[in-house]
């Protein structure tokens, strides 16, 4: 596990390339569908015209997780305005991914490819919005998705319905235990790839938002410093200067010990006034 090292002042933001991509659940994969690219890419391959079926990712976006951002990009074989949904699908929907039902009840949340916006916490499928941007072949969708309130934004193409960081979210929908993006193609052709780190985004993460594959280090690190006070007055000479850290490797963090050493040269006179060693640290 890695975490940034934060200078005083500096930037705070987790290094980018901390986690894996995102793949699509191969265990819930309906017949008719294709996947490849490392199970980013799903496609309507063989299952004929309106298709309702769909693919779930294989991790789930959990309350806890803080807010993801993910970009599909439209299948740029499918048709210029995709029939189906794009979105996330609840805990209670992952496991009707292949009932023949649309991803977007039981607290769901699908944007169509005709510029609707459809959820439902109940089994009953509902129109909730119109007017909404339409999207087909080639384009890049984007998503941010605050699961502790089950609240969705939606882009396309770098521009945002409504801005992530400051702005309202496009629909908020029932809590649930866990959220997961899916990818659907109703007819040949359609379907999508799913965009989970930083170097496979078009378009920038919003601030606050973590991308979808990060990891969140389970410490992060607000500030640290080591420093020395010394009496210039007289001759110094520091021989070495060492910090550990020691915990259980059972537990998220369980700090046991954390000491600093500093062995000066005898030789030369010393007066070391002050030594510290300071840590600050967020537990999730």
């Amino acid at each position: 596990m890695r975490t940034a090292i934060l200078a005083q002042g500096g930037d705070r933001t987790a290094p980018v390339d901390l986690g894996r991509a995102w793949e699509l659940d191969t265990s819930r994969r309906p017949a008719g569908y294709t996947l490849s690219d490392d199970n980013q890419t799903a496609l309507n391959t063989a299952g004929g015209s309106d298709y309702r079926r769909w693919v779930p990712s294989a991790q789930a976006i959990l309350p806890t997780s803080g807010r993801r951002y993910w970009e599909v990009l439209c299948a740029p074989g499918g048709a210029a305005s995709f029939d189906g949904y794009l979105g996330v699908v609840s805990a209670a929907q992952r496991e009707e991914f292949d009932l023949g039902l649309n991803p977007i009840t039981r607290g769901s949340i699908g944007w169509r490819g005709n510029g609707t916006l459809w959820s439902s916490n109940s089994a009953t499928a509902v129109q909730q919005l119109t007017g909404l941007p339409r999207f087909g072949a080639g384009d890049v969708l984007m998503f941010v998705l605050d699961p502790a309130h089950a609240r969705l934004w939606i882009g396309k193409n770098g521009i945002w319905q409504s801005d992530p960081v400051s702005g309202d979210p496009i629909w908020t929908a029932a809590p649930s235990a866990a959220f997961y993006p899916q990818i659907q193609g109703r007819n040949p052709g359609d379907g999508g790839s799913l965009r989970s780190l930083p170097a496979q985004f078009s378009y920038p993460v919003p601030s606050g938002v973590l991308a979808l594959g990060q990891d969140a280090s389970d410490l992060g690190i607000s500030d640290a410093a080591v420093w020395i006070e010394g009496d210039l007055a007289r001759a110094w000479s520091l021989a070495s200067v060492t910090a550990w850290r020691e915990h259980d490797p059972a537990a998220r963090l369980s700090l046991a010990a954390c000491d600093v050493i500093l062995e000066c040269d005898p030789a030369p006179q010393a007066a070391i006034a002050h030594a510290t060693l300071y840590i600050e640290w967020e537990l999730p």
